[in-house]
């Protein structure tokens, strides 16, 4: 399964040298719905770290952070083989 934020881009475009069909508008419209959600949960944990960092709650900010290295891993693990190489 190819990555949201992948097919968001290809999407992207796709609709800067045609209008998309209706299938593949609502796949896009999932896509921004998904990333928004991924975003927003991203968000949360950092501003959650900040606080625990803020608070001095080591063991908080240690499970924050490995949460976030967990989402980020996850993305970084789905790009495809040509940005590997390109990097």
């Amino acid at each position: 399964m190819m990555n949201i934020h992948w097919r968001l881009a290809e999407l992207w475009l796709l609709q800067q040298s045609r209008t998309l069909n209706e299938q593949e508008q609502s796949e896009m419209n999932s896509c921004l719905k998904l990333n928004a959600k991924y975003a927003q949960r991203l968000a949360e944990q950092y501003n959650f770290g900040y606080m625990a960092n803020m608070t001095g709650d080591e063991a908080w900010l240690l499970d924050i952070s490995g949460e976030i290295d967990k989402m980020e891993r996850f993305y970084e693990s789905k790009r495809p083989a040509f940005f590997e190489r390109q990097q």
